[in-house]
């Protein structure tokens, strides 16, 4: 019967011994996992913040961009409304046509959405609406992107058939008029200006994540 008791507490240690270390185990791995999910919440956070940052740079191009086009769409028809025979170079103001013969590619920021796919933490955003959202926001701007550059393509060619004629001694008496007449309205300023306001909501939604 002695020997029984002193059997059953060896028993009743070791159970505790053992409790002990599971319970010891059971609070690590807890505080792991809460410290990596806090970490995890923190750097989404971090990604989401660059993305809004991101997206205000392209905001501030895209509105750049209207605005040149605008000027030009402006100018257009103001040339649509000219007889081109009674038309005198020398009567049109300079801003009338600013930036007449500017030409470049559109440029947008995708570096922090480029991060941001590669990292893996989309699976940790629980608003998938959101997350829809902003590939949206990023195809938009690819979408008005190439609008964009292909404005710039029917110019540059207008450009360099206007130098061309220079070159073979002919006159060119309103510079880029065929083309601005022809293109009154690509759809490239409304485009910028919509998927502006696109991005603007989406820099609203996602300062949440501050």
């Amino acid at each position: 019967m002695c020997r029984l008791k002193i059997l059953m507490k060896q028993i009743g240690k070791y159970l505790r011994e053992i409790s002990i270390v599971v319970t010891g185990i059971a609070i690590t791995l807890s505080a792991s996992y809460w410290i990596t999910q806090r970490a995890e919440k923190r750097d989404l956070s971090l990604y989401l913040n660059a993305i809004r940052l991101e997206l205000e740079d392209n905001i501030k191009e895209l509105d750049r961009e209207a605005e040149y086009l605008e000027d030009w769409e402006n100018y257009a028809i103001y040339l649509a409304l000219q007889d081109k025979k009674t038309l005198n170079p020398d009567s049109i103001r300079t801003e009338a046509y600013p930036g007449l013969g500017y030409i470049e590619t559109a440029v947008f920021q995708t570096s922090a959405f480029e991060m941001f796919k590669a990292s893996g933490y989309m699976r940790l955003m629980d608003d998938k609406e959101l997350l829809q959202s902003v590939w949206k926001a990023y195809l938009e701007l690819e979408k008005c992107r190439l609008s964009i550059d292909f404005y710039f393509e029917l110019k540059k060619a207008q450009c360099l058939k206007e130098n061309q004629l220079k070159l073979e001694g002919k006159q060119v008496s309103i510079p880029l008029y065929d083309f601005f007449v022809t293109y009154i309205n690509t759809g490239a300023m409304d485009e910028c200006q919509k998927i502006s306001n696109y991005l603007k909501g989406m820099v609203t939604r996602l300062k949440k994540y501050k």
